[in-house]
């Protein structure tokens, strides 16, 4: 294949950032750039001189020229020009999620199924060497059995218009979920809530349990003033951190000590009434190198793209994450209730 060309639809905040990573790559051609807004377009224009510049999407998805389509689109906006690509015979490069309902993204997956066209979701965290760690030390045993993960994505800053923080920021949480752990989630709900915008949650606490009894607890915030993408997991012998956020990335390993229960008890209470328990820092990690997730997100895209490679955010793996994301919605608007999987 002479040099992939690919077009991106949108050129807000994100996908600036996947033009420069794209036009880093060796053997990829960003050919066009869509986007509606005629401000973003000049600024785009600015930045990456000789690209081409449109308004109409029908004018980058009917291309003959343009292999490929990224979608950099608010989450509302992916499923439509997703089909409209697939159908047009183009791989599809998509924003995490890749639909607002699952039933969609069973559709966009057997779409390109189909046509023979890689569908890929931009689950950007899965390309975080960092986390790859953590799948290391839980996978090696480092923590034991696994009872408890807490993932937490918290802060201030882009705070979306047209979707809620649950579509917005569980994808991410919930995808680093799927990579690490493949027990199936079992069981949601999801709690939400409106302070910033009338009928538009800005925070949600979602409890989910997988296959095994593992708990998860996931917290999410667009009103919270330390800004975190953090995830603890709990195990029999230990614990693992990992913070997630670019600048501020670290791994550490947590080794647990607990004693034994009190075997003597008076007047029915356990005498001492405590079970002495410890957690030192075993290993602390911070060198990750310096590729950034996204290129590699997009490397592993064109990988599957030119040369048929697996990646762990493709459709057909990502739809698992939609289908806790939809029931995440659907127990929200239900006030929290308990949706079973």
């Amino acid at each position: 294949m002479d040099k992939l060309r690919v077009g991106v639809l949108g050129g807000g905040y994100w996908g600036k950032n996947v033009i420069r990573n794209l036009q880093r790559m060796e053997g990829v051609e960003v050919a066009i750039l869509c986007d509606p807004n005629e401000a973003t377009r000049e600024e785009v224009k600015g930045l990456f001189p000789g690209l081409e510049v449109v308004a109409d999407p029908e004018a980058l998805l009917q291309q003959d020229g343009v292999q490929a389509v990224a979608i950099v689109t608010p989450p509302s906006l992916h499923a439509a020009p997703a089909r409209g690509a697939l159908k047009g015979g183009k791989h599809v490069f998509v924003e995490k999620p890749m639909a607002m309902s699952y039933p969609e993204g069973q559709e966009l997956v057997e779409l390109a199924e189909q046509r023979g066209k890689v569908l890929f979701v931009d689950e950007t965290f899965l390309y975080d060497p960092a986390l790859r760690i953590v799948k290391d030390l839980i996978e090696g045993g480092e923590i034991g059995e696994v009872h408890h993960l807490l993932l937490e994505r918290l802060g201030m800053g882009r705070i979306r218009c047209e979707s809620n923080v649950w579509w917005n920021s569980a994808p991410h949480d919930l995808s680093v979920l799927r990579f690490l752990l493949p027990q199936p989630v079992r069981s949601v709900s999801v709690r939400g809530y409106s302070y910033i915008q009338e009928g538009l949650e800005d925070i949600a606490l979602g409890a989910l349990e997988l296959e095994g009894g593992i708990s998860v607890w996931v917290h999410l915030s667009w009103c919270h003033p330390i800004s975190t993408a953090s995830l603890v997991a709990v195990g029999s012998e230990g614990a693992v951190f990992y913070e997630g956020r670019f600048k501020k990335r670290k791994v550490v390993l947590y080794r647990y000590s607990i004693g034994e229960p009190p075997s003597e008890t008076v007047d029915g209470i356990p005498s001492p009434n405590f079970i002495p328990a410890k957690c030192t820092p075993e290993r602390e990690y911070t060198d990750f190198g310096p590729v950034e997730p996204l290129f590699a997100s997009l490397r592993a895209f064109v990988g599957a793209v030119t040369e048929g490679e697996d990646a762990p955010s493709l459709g057909r793996y990502s739809l698992e994450t939609l289908r806790v994301l939809d029931a995440g919605d659907r127990s929200m608007k239900e006030g929290g209730s308990r949706i079973d999987l």
